[in-house]
């Protein structure tokens, strides 16, 4: 069945490259419904996913945080990915989302850097980055 899907799931994966916040905040959320399904996840790392997602998190906009950190969550099923967006740096964009006055941002935020301390390493990254204040 997900074979039939790798030709949308790779569109999917190159519309995260778009320069429109619009699309990308509707791609984000369509990720974060993929991801939740593990074999349809598996092929989006393959496509490259994670990087994508983590140079997405330096962004200001309230709609696509929100759909970016709901979208890391889902993709933390798998541990590896965990540590993967630590190197890829989004972790500290991550907790300055804790910032937001909007509660959809901190609710996604809360629940993909949950996902995310499950990694050691992003943890002391957390820390460092300000996460308890």
């Amino acid at each position: 069945m997900v074979l039939f899907l790798i030709g949308g799931l790779e569109l999917i994966v190159n519309l995260l490259k778009s320069t429109n916040n619009e699309v990308l905040t509707s791609i984000g959320a369509v990720v974060s419904k993929l991801a939740k399904d593990k074999e349809i996840l598996g092929f989006l790392i393959d496509l490259g996913v994670i990087p994508l997602l983590a140079e997405l998190t330096n962004t200001t906009d309230n709609r696509l945080r929100c759909n970016l950190a709901e979208a890391i969550g889902h993709c933390c099923m798998w541990s590896t990915n965990r540590a993967s967006f630590g190197e890829f740096g989004a972790i500290g964009h991550l907790v300055r989302y804790l910032k937001s006055k909007d509660r959809s941002v901190l609710l996604s935020t809360a629940m993909a850097l949950y996902q995310l301390s499950k990694e050691p390493n992003n943890i002391i990254t957390m820390h460092e980055e300000g996460v308890v204040q």
